[in-house]
């Protein structure tokens, strides 16, 4: 084992135990897009109950945005080479967020529509845990695109609950770096796709993530400390909110 996937499931096993992501008997299903992130979080969650003293089920569960013909054939032939039953829900989300008629950005009417089908098909086919591939990285850049577009200091989590509890959402690579995994599937050549969305590359995230490019240059150690920051918060040293036009701290 090289070691680039001992560290990779390290930091994954650290996340799943840290955060309390899964249990003894949960049915799974896993978000995939294709992409790299995804796939290797279908691989970690099938490879690691060969070592773990407890079992669960496994569904994977991809989306087609409507953008190429030939994307559903592709993801049907790398699912059943990874060997994981799967859904595979054809849509013209993509094509709808990208139409003239769509007031919004695309990519917020594409994720709204396409979250909504996942959560109702996971929840129709006994699948209540919903597996997603966001890396450190997205923590991160989500954390500062928050700050910097919508002023408020917020991010994703490594599990979250929704409909008092009905579906709960979990993120197990939370503490690995984009390009571990980037190195990971290739080192074991694990199949993936290119994203055929015409706004992949195109977003506010894109600016973020060169900023904070430069910074990791800087000192290798500022992605690690700016993860930890997240979750200790000093609020005795942060300005009180404004909101009741007096700045005292909500209680």
């Amino acid at each position: 084992m090289t070691y680039v996937e001992r560290e990779i499931r390290h930091l994954f096993g650290k996340a799943v135990h840290s955060y309390g992501l899964i249990d003894d008997g949960d049915r799974i299903a896993v978000a995939v897009s294709g992409g790299k992130d995804s796939v290797a979080l279908l691989y970690l969650l099938k490879e690691r109950l060969k070592y773990i003293p407890i079992s669960y089920e496994l569904r994977a569960i991809y989306i087609d945005l409507g953008f190429d013909p030939l994307m559903p054939e592709k993801i049907k032939d790398l699912l059943e080479r990874l060997e994981v039953p799967h859904d595979i829900i054809l849509t013209d989300y993509g094509i709808r967020a990208h139409s003239p008629e769509n007031r919004e950005h695309p990519c917020f009417l594409c994720a709204r529509l396409r979250r909504m089908t996942l959560f109702k098909r996971a929840w129709e086919t006994g699948f209540p845990k919903i597996a997603f591939g966001h890396n450190q990285d997205d923590f991160i850049e989500t954390f500062f695109m928050n700050i910097c577009y919508s002023g408020q200091t917020s991010a994703i989590v490594p599990k979250q609950e929704f409909f008092k509890g009905k579906i709960t959402v979990i993120r197990p690579m939370a503490l690995i770096p984009s390009k571990r995994i980037s190195r990971f599937v290739e080192t074991l050549g694990l199949p993936h796709l290119e994203n055929p969305c015409p706004s992949a590359g195109k977003s506010s995230r894109i600016h973020i993530r060169r900023l904070l490019q430069e910074l990791y240059k800087v000192n290798d150690k500022i992605r690690g400390n700016v993860y930890r920051a997240m979750s200790h918060v000093n609020l005795e040293y942060l300005p009180p909110p404004l909101e009741d036009g007096k700045g005292d701290r909500k209680k």
